[in-house]
Formats: structure tokens, C-alpha cells, sequence
């Protein structure tokens, strides 16, 4: 990604394929407060080779001292210092070149290197061990998955954690989707290419899980999170039993889920992101599609996979 640090104050900005630096604040990405900064100053773009500026200013803009001629693009090298004013506030150094790319940007802007370049998959927020959040891509879009439910992640967002906070970057003009092919919409029926089969000891105490993929059993062994997910299955197949119709079945809320479990919300959302890691790691991307775990508004339930369970002494 492609990265200019201010010279006053330090803080950088990652580039967007097509990038605009000015005092309009509805149409540049960059927003400058100086008086003699153009509504739109300057414009930088990504050619699919290389990076290079134009000037679009009544009053210039200097690459290394040089004043640009207006309207011409031109190459940015390294290293480069870009004035777009008078004061040290309109001084951008160029720190780096790379190509763009979708990512979270740290609101420590400083810590220019924690930079996280998102994979269309999954991005599990602070970390693997103990998540939070997941970043993804579906269907065209990228979404944020947190403990209070999914949304859509547009230009600019920012992405919480307990510990971190992210500036979401989005390149859309990248053809990732020609590169990536993640997701179709799922048939409302079920997959008959993966199925879910628990093994739960007779005192509730173990779970372990093996994944039926195409005729070809996957062992993931015994995780905590199988618990939950076994909890969700069950709740799902006690609605089937009752008649209830597909659409509606298996939804719990997430506080009366963590009750059943004996534990915080947040933990068993940790959970419910370690289940959905490991199946995707596990299986490849396209029998990984639909969500282990659905969410809606607060609720959870296992996703539209079928499942068997076996032993356990709660009777289904």
C-alpha cells in the first residue's frame, strides 16, 4: 500500500487507486485545512504500473521542490516530499510505493507497519487466539462480523477491537472479485457435500467433531468450540422436531446462549470465531461457503449444514 506522512504532524494516509488531497471533504480523501489549499488540489492514481500525481490547484503543488505543470500526470518516485501549500501542514514525504490493496490501516497512524492487508476469506480480529471481530468477503462485498451481529464495511469505517482500532481501506476498483471468487448466494437447501458429525461423552465434558467433505471425513478432534457448536445443533434440531419451519429454526439469543453454556458473551463469540477458523482452514474455499454460524440481530444459530450427534446425555 501505497503511504504519504504528513511532515507537521506525522500521521500518514494510505493511498486509494484513485486518491484526491484538497479542502473538499465530500469528494477528497485526504482533507486539507489550509486557506490557500484548492477545493481539490491534487490528485493521485494508481496506473496498474506505477504511482503518479497531477495538479488540479489554483495555487501549484511542488513535487521535491518543482513545481507540477497543471493537468499533466506524473511519476512519483520514493522518498519524494509534495507541497500542496504554504505551511509544514501541506508537506507530504512519500513513504512508500506499493501497489493497492484493501486492508486495515492502524489509527495509530505511526505504526505504519501493523498495516493488515486483508485476505477475502477471513481476518480474525486482534488475533487468532483470542478474536473478536472477523473481516470477510461475500458476495461482492466486505463485511464486519462482531459480537453484536454483521455489518457492511464501507470506505473509512473503523474496526474496534478491545486493544486496536483500524481504519478500513477499501481498493474496489481492483477487480478483486475477477481474482477471488468467494461466495455465490447459497440455495436455500441444504449442502449434501459436507456434513457435520459430533462425538459428545455421556458427562457432556468432551466433544469432537469430524467433517463429512464430499465423501471424505475431515477429524477436527475435540475443541471447546464443538460444545458450542453442538449447542446450537441441538437447538436447531429440537425446532425441526416441532415443525418449525427452516427459515426460523435454531435461533438463540447470545445471552441465553452464553447462560446455557455458564459463560460471557464474549466468550462464546471467541468460540464461535475459533469454529468458523477451523472449518475454513480445514475445507476447501468453495464447500466452505455457507457460514458455520448465521447471525441475526443479536441472535445466533448453526448454519445450514447437516449434522449428526452422537452419545451425549441431553436427549434431542
Amino acid at each position: 500500500m501505497a503511504i504519504f506522512r504528513n511532515k507537521l504532524d506525522r500521521r500518514a494516509t494510505v493511498l486509494r487507486p484513485v486518491h484526491a488531497f484538497g479542502r473538499r471533504a465530500s469528494v477528497c480523501q485526504t482533507v486539507l485545512r489550509a486557506p490557500d489549499v484548492s477545493q481539490v488540489h491534487a490528485m493521485v492514481r494508481w496506473n496498474r504500473q506505477a504511482w503518479e500525481i497531477v495538479d488540479q490547484s489554483r495555487n501549484g503543488t511542488t513535487l521535491n521542490g518543482e513545481r507540477l505543470p497543471s493537468g499533466r500526470w506524473t511519476a512519483l518516485p520514493l522518498g519524494a516530499e509534495v507541497r500542496m501549500g504554504i505551511g509544514d501542514e501541506s508537506i507530504w514525504t512519500v513513504e512508500d510505493l506499493a501497489p493497492p490493496a484493501t486492508c486495515l490501516f492502524p489509527a495509530d497512524a505511526s505504526d505504519a507497519g501493523a498495516i493488515l492487508e486483508l485476505n477475502p476469506r477471513e481476518n480474525l480480529l486482534p488475533d487468532e487466539h483470542e478474536p473478536e471481530a472477523n473481516v470477510y468477503f461475500q458476495d461482492g462485498k466486505w463485511m464486519l462480523e462482531h459480537i453484536d451481529g454483521i455489518e457492511l464495511l464501507t470506505d473509512g469505517a473503523m474496526v474496534r477491537t478491545s486493544s486496536s482500532t483500524w481504519e478500513f481501506v477499501l481498493c474496489d476498483d481492483l477487480d478483486l472479485t475477477s481474482e477471488t471468487p468467494i461466495s455465490t448466494p447459497m440455495p436455500v437447501a441444504l449442502s449434501p457435500d459436507v456434513t457435520l458429525h459430533f462425538e459428545v461423552s455421556q458427562d457432556e465434558e468432551h466433544t469432537s467433531l469430524n467433517v463429512v467433505a464430499q465423501g471424505r471425513s475431515v477429524p477436527l478432534g475435540e475443541r471447546i468450540h464443538h460444545y458450542t457448536l453442538v449447542t446450537l445443533a441441538r437447538l436447531r434440531q429440537k425446532d425441526a422436531q416441532r415443525g418449525i419451519a427452516p427459515q426460523s429454526q435454531g435461533w438463540v439469543g447470545l445471552d441465553e446462549l452464553s447462560r446455557m453454556l455458564g459463560v460471557e458473551p464474549s466468550y462464546v463469540n471467541i468460540q464461535i470465531f475459533r469454529a468458523k477458523h477451523q472449518l475454513l482452514n480445514a475445507l476447501p474455499p468453495h464447500l466452505a461457503e455457507p457460514p458455520l454460524v448465521e447471525r441475526r440481530r443479536g441472535t445466533v444459530r448453526l448454519g445450514s449444514y447437516p449434522f449428526e450427534i452422537r452419545g451425549g446425555a441431553q436427549p434431542l
